[in-house]
């Protein structure tokens, strides 16, 4: 074949973690002599995206065609059609939040397209579907993809010295109260105990996302009676920084994520940062990710004892988050996320 030109169609964003997915298929590229480049005709894009990310306007440009999808369909009806004159084996749909398993529905509110539907667009358009679903028991009809990898933008965790925070969460309340809520707690009890806690984002001191109220309940004030921190969203660009101020960093997900094992940006970013990542039970199927270590970072039955454990004990465990960093920039990087997208179409 001749050189793999890839076009991609998605709803993007800029201040959205996709647009970075795309932007860092963007930079592997060169390495893997191939180009990646937004497919203009079959995308929506903010103002800011035409700026950050290289665009094609014909199709005929392109080698490979690759829809991605995270919450929205954004295909009108005219681009639908555009897209089925491309060549049916080389194009592929990349599902980042999971619509073609029917365990997703279970987070289905009713006010968006249905299971059946999303299966119904990804059949239209392609005959690969790719998920990134960790562990296996992939729906039928799917393959797994890593979709993400770990950024270019690595910190080591320090093996001494002062954090400006003991523990800290950065992202919103979504379904995530009942967790944080838990990992507060254990840092009370944590022998040394973990006081310097900070969360930023939104829906976490009682106030609700509109329609939206059982996914971001939380109780008003019962943070702040604990001496935790309330912080806004972290700016664009600043969250693996701001990360790296804490010593560790609980890795948070909501219950329709750890059913269906889906890998998210946010997974990468935590270990990327320099603080020490944790997971609840919830987040035990990334396990694989950290290999050797997984054990030593779950929470476990006791997870006030294995806070006071990685607290006691920092050079330890930074060294051991440096280990699976430097295993995942070989396994997870993008270049290796890339050249795995383009065996799809061998």
């Amino acid at each position: 074949m001749s050189r793999a030109r890839i076009a991609i169609a998605g709803n993007l964003h800029w201040n959205a973690g996709f647009s970075q997915t795309v932007a860092a298929y963007v930079a592997a590229a060169p390495a893997l002599d191939c180009e990646v480049a937004v497919a203009a005709p079959l995308s929506r894009m903010d103002a800011e995206v035409p700026g950050h990310l290289p665009l094609v306007e014909d199709l005929g440009w392109a080698t490979h065609l690759v829809f991605m999808f995270e919450a929205r369909q954004f295909l009108t009806d005219a681009q639908r059609e555009l897209a089925a004159s491309f060549p049916r084996n080389r194009r592929a749909v990349v599902d980042f939040d999971g619509h073609w398993d029917p365990v997703a529905s279970a987070e289905d509110d009713g006010s968006g397209p249905s299971t059946e539907s999303w299966r119904a667009l990804y059949r239209e358009l392609s005959d690969l579907v790719l998920l990134p679903k960790l562990g296996g028991g992939l729906p039928e009809g799917a393959e797994f993809f890593k979709c993400f990898g770990l950024p270019a933008e690595v910190h080591r965790p320090p093996l001494s010295g002062d954090t400006d925070y003991d523990l800290q969460y950065i992202g919103s309340n979504w379904w995530r109260w009942d967790a944080l809520a838990q990992v507060v707690e254990a840092a009370a009890g944590a022998d040394p105990a973990l006081r310097r806690i900070r969360v930023c984002g939104r829906w976490w001191d009682g106030e609700t996302c509109p329609g939206h109220e059982a996914a971001s309940t939380s109780r008003a004030g019962w943070l702040r009676e604990r001496g935790v921190e309330i912080h806004p969203p972290v700016p664009f660009g600043r969250v693996i920084a701001e990360m790296g101020r804490s010593l560790v960093s609980p890795l948070l997900v909501r219950p329709l994520v750890a059913e269906t094992r889906l890998l998210t940006p946010r997974m990468f970013e935590t270990l990327a940062s320099g603080s020490l990542p944790v997971l609840p039970a919830d987040a035990e199927f990334l396990a694989p990710l950290y290999g050797v270590w997984a054990q030593d970072l779950l929470l476990g039955p006791d997870p006030a004892a294995t806070l006071g454990r990685i607290a006691g004990d920092r050079p330890r465990y930074a060294r051991a988050v440096a280990e699976i960093q430097d295993r995942l920039r070989v396994e997870y990087g993008y270049r290796q996320v890339l050249a795995d997208l383009l065996a799809f179409f061998e």
